[in-house]
Order: C-alpha cells, then structure tokens, then sequence
C-alpha cells in the first residue's frame, strides 16, 4: 500500500468520525440524546453481574490516568532512548491534546454525571463527553498501528489493530456499565478518539513519508 492510498483512508476515517462526531454533538445541543442514554442505561442494568463489574472495573482502570500516563512516559523514556524519537513526540501528541480538548470540552457543556448506580467512585469532573472514551483509543489504537508495523511479518500482526479496537469500544462501554457517563457521552468522546487518531496516522505517515521510502519497514530500526 502506498503512501498515497494510505493518506486517503486516514483522510477518510478522520472525516468518517468527524461527521458522526459532530452527530452527536448536535443531537445533544438539540436535547434529543435522552431516548439512547436510557435505553443504554437500562440495557447495562439487564446484564449487571457481579463477574461484570469486576471485568469492567478492570478495563475501566486501562483507560483513566492513573494508568496511561505512568505507562505514557514509560514508552516515551524508551522509545527516546531507543532513537525513535518521532513516535515518542506522537504519544505525547496523542495524550496531551486529547487531555486538553476533554477538559475544555466537560468544562464547556458542563453536563452533570449520571447518578443511582455508580459502581465505582463517581468523578468529580463533567460528564460531556467521557474522557476515558476520548483520550485512551487515540492512544491505544496508534500504539496497535506501530506494533503492527514493526512486526509485520508476524503471523499475529494482522491481528493486533482489530483486537485493539475491540478492547477500546469495551473500555469505553465500561463507563455506561459502570454508571458513570451517559451513553451519549461515550459515542462523541469515542467518535472523537477515533477521529484524532486517523489525525494522528496521517502526520506520522506524512512525517516518515518524507524521511524515507514509502515502503514501511516491517522492523522496526533507529531513527
């Protein structure tokens, strides 16, 4: 695949997400979220066991930061020292804007947090849109794309984005199950994250594009 095709579908997907994300954006501004924040809610209710909210606060735990930011500097640290200095700028990018965009967002719309299940301590900040469900995915989705890359020839590389993907809609669903986001706030900050990573794929690409060939290596060397 070459970079040219590569840039369209990142172009696509960014554009994809955009649109749905600002779908649901509108529909909130217009009031009109209530009928699926419920629907969700009683869904998450029907299935409420004791063997899913321990699951569920597990994941849930994967995408707050407590967790990815010790895990972020981590990576940052080693990709630095290990000369790829161009994803431990991303991973940066990745986590500090999508920080930053939630924050003033929750602050701008200032919806209240659902109350009368919280499984799990309900957060003092604002519930529109879920930052777990807009800054993780981003994040966990664009680490999944370079794995994929460096280990290519791995049977299991194809492997790896799809099953990424799956774990960051579960992630982001967990907040719903837990009972403290709307389900309306985990669609946008999902759209959102999804969004922003094809973003953040096309200044990679776009990047690396012009330091080298357009034929990916599938190991990974020093930059």
């Amino acid at each position: 695949m070459n970079l040219t095709t590569r840039k369209n579908g990142n172009v696509r997907g960014a554009l994809t997400f955009a649109v749905l994300a600002t779908i649901m954006f509108a529909l909130y501004v217009a009031g009109k979220v209530a009928g699926m924040d419920q629907a969700a809610i009683a869904f998450a209710d029907s299935i409420r066991s004791d063997v899913g909210t321990a699951f569920f606060r597990l994941v849930t735990n994967l995408g707050g930061g407590m967790f990815l930011v010790p895990v972020a500097v981590m990576m940052i640290v080693v990709l630095y020292i290990k000369k790829y200095r161009v994803e431990a700028m991303f991973v940066l990018i990745s986590l500090g804007v999508s920080e930053v965009a939630n924050e003033l967002l929750k602050l701008f719309f200032a919806r209240p947090r659902p109350s009368g299940v919280n499984l799990i301590e309900l957060p003092e900040s604002f519930s529109f849109p879920s930052g777990h469900a807009m800054i993780g995915p981003a994040f966990y989705c664009m680490v999944a794309f370079w794995f994929a890359q460096w280990f290519a020839e791995k049977r299991w590389s194809s492997l790896v984005q799809p099953a990424v993907f799956i774990f960051v809609a579960v992630l982001a669903f967990s907040r719903v199950y837990l009972g403290v986001h709307y389900l309306s706030d985990v669609l946008t900050g999902f759209f959102l994250s999804m969004c922003w990573y094809f973003l953040l794929r096309l200044g990679y690409e776009e990047w690396m594009g012009r330091r080298r060939s357009t034929v990916v290596d599938p190991i990974p060397h020093s930059r």
